[in-house]
């Protein structure tokens, strides 16, 4: 009962947000913003990562069928918790085709010359609760605790985060919250963050700026306020390969 009541208060939490806010557009191949996509990603372990992205490169096919509009691959680069450990991402317009393409594709059926590439950990499917540039590159992400109640103004916290340091000249920089969707107990009660810039040179710039004492330092501490817990926190290193049709 506790796990239901919590499912529907994040729900009416995020529509409660989505209303304040414009229509939203649909996910684009081309690096844009967003609100009103969704992704699904593939949590896998690859012995050979270079091997197993090469093939994902050469055979598109899988993308196609599912109606991904764009898909890449995000590989761990700290806080590993397994060898190769790495996930495979797909960019949809909504909910809906997430979720109606994840149904086109069992993991557990890949041909053996796949197969043997990786092992699969989990799927989830996942939701942003503010606008969100599909931009891959050098990724730390977090995932956090955080009650319903606070929900929104984090989102609004996020989003003047993300300006105030654009602002300061990191044009580059951008960030996301997403929720997750039958992620199992491997996300369950928790929310993502993403924080994205190019490289990881232009990613220390930045924390450099807020040991330094930048005034956008105040914004982010008042993100950190409304936080319960952090659960995780890792670098990864994205990237795009798949455009859709």
């Amino acid at each position: 009962m506790h796990k239901l009541l919590l499912l529907m208060a994040i729900s009416l939490s995020f529509f409660a947000f989505s209303a304040h806010h414009e229509e939203p557009s649909s996910v684009s191949n081309e690096p844009s913003s967003s609100d009103g996509g969704a992704f699904t990603t593939l949590m896998v372990s690859a012995p050979n990562v270079d091997k197993y992205v090469s093939y994902l490169k050469a055979d598109t096919s899988s993308f196609k069928t599912i109606g991904s509009n764009a898909a890449g691959v995000c590989v761990t680069n700290s806080g590993n918790d397994y060898p190769g450990q790495m996930f495979v991402w797909n960019a949809f317009s909504n909910v809906e085709s997430a979720l109606g393409g994840a149904t086109k594709y069992d993991p557990s059926k890949a041909p053996s010359s796949l197969a043997r590439l990786r092992d699969v950990k989990y799927g989830v499917t996942w939701k942003p609760l503010k606008d969100f540039r599909i931009d891959p590159g050098y990724e730390r992400v977090q995932r956090i605790k955080l009650s319903t109640t606070n929900l929104p103004a984090f989102v609004e916290v996020l989003t003047r985060l993300e300006k105030a340091i654009q602002n300061a000249g990191h044009k580059n920089f951008f960030n996301g919250i997403f929720v997750p969707i039958g992620g199992g107990v491997h996300e369950a009660e928790t929310y993502m963050i993403r924080s994205i810039t190019p490289d990881g040179a232009q990613h220390g710039a930045i924390l450099d700026d807020y040991f330094a004492g930048a005034s956008w330092g105040s914004i982010y501490q008042e993100g950190v306020t409304l936080i319960d817990a952090v659960v995780s926190d890792y670098i990864e290193i994205c990237e795009q390969f798949y455009y859709g049709e």
